[in-house]
């Protein structure tokens, strides 16, 4: 079983749904701290010739993800304003049109919720059918190494789909070939500092994996012609522009389920 998992954002761009359609089952890391200037609670959108932050304020700066209140909900319209007319003569807005006008007229508490209510409209546009779990819900929260958690959600992940220990056959999507040295799974663990953070989830039975990605180029409509190709935009960016055929620029016409894996270091 491939479990991958990843915290929460604002707008995720397409990596986060490509992440998550090669898994078996996506963990939503929702239960680790919060980081403030990261897209936890913020995106990218190209306007008035620039690339720009549209970021929801929340509360306080500790905290976990799942725990952070949004601070002025007025800012919500202001953001469904702008994305509107960014992209309302693209040409499936008004596919999605409707959707995200509920969402941005509802009266959300937490950063969490309104994340995920924007996950799940790209989910089904894409046609992504993996399963999504919160951590919170797996393992709540916890003050084990990065190592220590992330098997500790891939195993819980794994667990509540089978409904039976799957220790030996969990495989952990850690993210996209190459791995650089830097890399937080490549530290040394504070558990044990002979190992680093993979090497204590592969002791946990975790098989941890990296994967090909790369990020797919597409006409973009709501840009003036000869304007350069903008990546890690909002998923709904390609949504908008190309609708029905967003699966296909994302994963490739021949989209293999189980693409090829590597371990870390090894390509």
């Amino acid at each position: 079983m491939r479990v991958a998992a990843h915290q929460p954002g604002y707008h995720r761009h397409l990596y986060y749904f490509y992440k998550m359609a090669i898994s078996d089952v996506f963990v939503s890391l929702d239960h680790v701290q919060f980081a403030r200037s990261e897209w936890q609670n913020r995106q990218v959108f190209v306007y008035e010739g620039a690339r720009r932050w549209l970021t929801v304020p929340v509360r306080g700066s500790r905290g976990t993800i799942r725990a952070k209140v949004i601070a002025d909900l007025s800012i919500l319209q202001s953001h469904w304003n702008r994305i509107r007319s960014i992209y309302q003569n693209t040409p499936h807005f008004d596919t999605y049109e409707a959707s995200l006008a509920e969402i941005y007229g509802a009266s959300w508490t937490y950063l969490n919720d309104l994340c995920d209510a924007l996950t799940h409209v790209v989910r089904n546009g894409l046609g992504i059918t993996t399963p999504y779990l919160r951590a919170s819900d797996l393992i709540g929260e916890t003050k084990a190494t990065k190592g220590a958690m992330l098997a500790d959600a891939a195993l819980g992940a794994a667990d509540a789909m089978t409904k039976t220990s799957c220790d030996s056959f969990v495989t952990y999507l850690a993210c996209s070939n190459p791995v650089s040295k830097n890399h937080y799974l490549c530290q040394p663990s504070r558990e044990d500092p002979a190992l680093a953070e993979y090497q204590v989830m592969e002791n946990r039975g975790v098989h941890v994996r990296t994967f090909d990605y790369l990020h797919p180029g597409y006409a973009q409509a709501q840009h003036v012609p000869g304007y350069p190709f903008q990546a890690e935009l909002t998923a709904y960016d390609l949504l908008f522009n190309h609708g029905p055929k967003a699966r296909d620029i994302l994963l490739g016409s021949h989209f293999e389920r189980r693409p090829k894996l590597y371990p870390i270091g090894v390509k």
